[in-house]
């Protein structure tokens, strides 16, 4: 399905910023025009640049200034974090080594339960969370459905992950609003290609 294209005026309503300000984006190339009117006036896509506003406004509000929030959205590896949710140590222990020998520049955080992560996602703001479906207290349906209900949260990434493999439980996580799947035991070139599928590194 294509995604709406809106004027500048229509946008800004939408997303509650004034039209200079998405000016101001769209010139710093933080936004970009998906198309122009034939009176040369700039349309975007609706619901990615709306997701892309809700980041910017998220980093911004997390003191990063609009140059630092271009760089981290550019996708330069040294900007990207993860966020690991998984109640199994070895298994937190396993996917952290082999992040940090693979993207030595990455920011990667653990958290051993849904609260704990909940906490952690609104503080860290990762571009990936690799998320644990089975945890203890807030499972990962539910970490999952509090995420893609937040439009701050809307451009973080979830591949689930999972040592109870089966079609219902990955059709139950991709309904919630994961971008992948993978059980557990993974191997680690499959596991490292996930990821790199997912940031969109070559």
């Amino acid at each position: 399905m294509n995604d709406e294209l809106l004027k500048i005026s229509a946008l800004a309503e939408l997303a509650h910023v004034a039209s200079s300000t998405v000016r101001h984006y769209t010139d710093m190339g933080l936004l970009r025009a998906a198309g122009y009117t034939d009176g040369g006036q700039r349309l975007y896509a609706k619901n990615e640049t709306l997701e892309r506003l809700a980041k910017i406004q998220a980093l911004s509000k997390r003191g990063l200034t609009l140059p630092e929030i271009k760089i981290s959205m550019e996708g330069k590896s040294r900007f990207k974090k993860i966020l690991i949710v998984d109640d199994e140590e070895e298994v937190s222990d396993l996917l952290v080594e082999l992040l940090k020998n693979k993207f030595p520049d990455f920011q990667v955080r653990v958290a051993a339960d849904g609260f704990t992560a909940g906490r952690l996602i609104g503080e860290f703001f990762p571009d990936l969370i690799i998320l644990d479906l089975m945890l203890p207290g807030v499972d990962g349906f539910h970490v999952c459905k509090q995420i893609r209900q937040d439009p701050l949260l809307a451009g973080i990434l979830v591949l689930a992950i999972t040592g109870y493999d089966s079609q219902e439980m990955k059709d139950k996580i991709m309904a919630c609003g994961a971008n992948d799947y993978l059980a557990k035991p993974m191997e680690n070139r499959e596991f490292i290609e996930r990821v790199r599928k997912l940031l969109g590194i070559e």
